[in-house]
């Protein structure tokens, strides 16, 4: 019997003004595993996390999660069916503390999520996840503070946070590192790596970073101008000659050397990455 598969495209695809952005892409992730989407800049990636998160509606091909079919679907009730998505530029409540941003957004998904005034004392099982899910990324100490006074990688983690709060089977994380300084990063992926370490939870991942990528995934699927050129383990990638060709063929791509260092990556870690 195989792995539990969580979330399954099956030929999707859409187009903008006859542009192709994602073209028959097919993909499986098993539950409680790392996927990471990678590819040249204008591949489709964010396009298709849009397409999963219910931000865009296929034209063609079918989305599954836990074997219901989401296609289609607005994102407030794809988020109520477990995925959670971050973003790349951070979400946040700038003028609430980090404990209160916390808070909403696992109010958001509980049964009071529109009792926005309700007195904060019959809201303690919220309060007991945003506590839950701040220490997860490291933050239990920082709960008094603004979310407008943190850190560019502190906003980071607290959008994560956020996410966990709403208890997600499924994080959709896009460029999970972006416009972060080369200090920041290893906090990120420790974060990732304890949320991985639960074992509750399945990640698929936008990530422009190779050493980053091929250090923590599962599994890597590479998309190249709106379609899946390659799928398969960090080794299998790094040696596919198509995937290689891919990237040192795009005018921002990457040179595949050693740990595949990203050329130019100050330039494209804030891009858009559709």
């Amino acid at each position: 019997m195989g792995p539990e598969i969580l979330l399954e495209t099956q030929e999707v695809s859409i187009s903008f003004g006859g542009l192709a952005a994602n073209r028959g892409i097919s993909m499986q992730v098993p539950a409680r595993t790392l996927r990471t989407v990678i590819g040249p800049n204008g591949a489709g990636k964010t396009t298709l996390f849009n397409l999963i998160s219910g931000i865009y509606k296929p034209s063609s091909g079918r989305i599954l999660f836990k074997g219901q079919d989401i296609t289609g679907l607005p994102p407030h009730l794809i988020a109520r069916r477990g995925i959670g998505r971050s973003f790349q530029l951070t979400n946040l409540f700038p003028e609430l503390t980090v404990l209160e941003n916390v808070r909403l957004a696992a109010q958001a998904r509980g049964r009071h999520s529109w009792h926005f005034w309700r007195r904060a004392e019959g809201l303690a099982e919220y309060r007991e996840a945003a506590e839950a899910a701040l220490e997860t990324v490291g933050m239990q100490d920082r709960t008094r503070v603004l979310a407008r006074e943190l850190a560019h990688g502190e906003k980071r983690k607290l959008e994560i946070a956020m996410l966990l709060a709403m208890d997600p089977e499924l994080l959709l994380l896009d460029e999970p590192t972006a416009g972060m300084s080369r200090e920041e990063v290893p906090g990120i992926i420790a974060v990732i790596e304890r949320i991985r370490a639960q074992g509750k939870r399945t990640i698929l991942m936008v990530e422009h970073k190779m050493d980053i990528v091929l250090e923590i995934s599962d599994a890597i699927t590479v998309l190249a101008e709106g379609t899946v050129i390659a799928e398969g383990s960090p080794q299998e990638i790094v040696a596919d000659e198509r995937v290689q060709a891919a990237y040192l063929g795009a005018s921002h791509g990457y040179a595949l050397a050693g740990s595949w260092q990203a050329a130019g990556e100050e330039g494209t870690d804030g891009a858009a990455g559709a």
